[in-house]
């Protein structure tokens, strides 16, 4: 792994560092010396010397970039569960517009460095247990979030910033995360999220602390520019491995017994009906049922080729608490 030059008196810039990835991100730059700037919405305090206040996803000039040697691209608009045109409309203002805005400002600014953070959903997901993911893969995006996440990708990857790299997160976990596994947890704890059985489908996921180290990394390594790295830990869990472990770090007694898949089936089915009839969608449907018996599973190798990444800790708890 070469590692690049860099300046001491470089400044980082961080879009998004108010969210969960971002904070991490800056208080850890921070805590190594860095001068970290950040850039959101709605102006707030962090671990960072300066903020940006700035909406990349409206069409107006972003404030200049000058003395910006790195970014680090982690603005998004949240993956929700039901597309509709609304949200659809404001991926494609966030995650495409907001990227190319981004990219022309920093080429403006003469910035070095680019990392963006994009999402395996770019890539599409696995529909069996054996099919694992690559990054060279000729895969295509299931969902209008995916497609505006692969728009955004090449919008990074042709632009004339000197060293880019593209980064492809599965499932992050982590203290202060609200994402899918808590989401599955707080369903545990309401008894709203009943046991299935043990599929043998694989599930990616990753820790975020495993994820900022590939963050820095893909700032640092001059083998990384211009490469898609997939961002997964090494081991790969099924839904039902998840449900009993989230059951485990939740104090409660395991089960051993599963709903049968007819039953899941008819429930998927009737929610499907009722989200027709009502306009909204119900918490089982057949598009989730797919979700939680299906795999998306990601390989890893060219990250831990190329970035040295070991994924040490992908064994601390999924709810872990600082």
């Amino acid at each position: 792994m070469q590692e690049k030059e860099t300046t001491e008196t470089s400044a980082s810039l961080i879009t998004g560092a108010s969210g969960f990835i971002g904070r991490r991100l800056a208080a850890r730059l921070n805590g190594e010396g860095h001068l970290v700037r950040a850039l959101a919405r709605e102006e707030t305090s962090g671990p960072w010397s300066s903020f940006i206040q700035a909406d990349i996803s409206k069409n107006q000039n972003l404030p200049d970039l000058f003395g910006i040697e790195t970014i680090y691209h982690l603005a998004s608009k949240a993956h929700a569960l039901s597309e509709k045109q609304s949200e659809i409309r404001s991926y494609h203002a966030v995650i495409t517009e907001g990227t190319r805005r981004l990219i022309l400002a920093a080429e403006k600014a003469g910035v070095s460095n680019f990392i963006y953070m994009s999402s395996v959903k770019a890539a599409g997901e696995g529909n069996v247990s054996e099919n694992i993911l690559k990054e060279n893969d000729e895969s295509e995006p299931e969902s209008p979030y995916g497609r505006c996440k692969r728009e955004a990708e090449e919008i990074v990857l042709n632009s004339n910033i000197p060293h880019v790299v593209v980064l492809r997160p599965v499932m992050v976990y982590g203290p202060g995360h609200r994402g899918n596994l808590v989401r599955m947890a707080e369903a545990i704890l309401k008894h709203r999220f009943p046991p299935i059985r043990e599929s043998g489908n694989r599930r990616s996921v990753v820790h975020v602390d495993d994820l900022i180290e590939a963050c820095l990394a893909a700032s640092n390594t001059a083998q990384a520019n211009r490469e898609i790295i997939n961002i997964a830990g090494n081991r790969a869990y099924s839904t039902r491995e998840l449900y009993d472990c989230l059951r485990t770090e939740l104090n409660l007694k395991p089960v051993g017994w599963h709903l049968p898949d007819e039953l899941l089936y008819i429930v998927a089915k009737l929610g499907d009906l009722m989200g027709r009839l009502l306009q909204k969608r119900m918490p089982l449907d057949s598009d989730t049922l797919n979700k939680l018996t299906g795999s998306a599973c990601y390989d890893n190798a060219k990250s831990r080729k190329i970035l040295g990444l070991s994924y040490s800790n992908e064994e601390r708890p999924f709810l872990g608490h600082e």
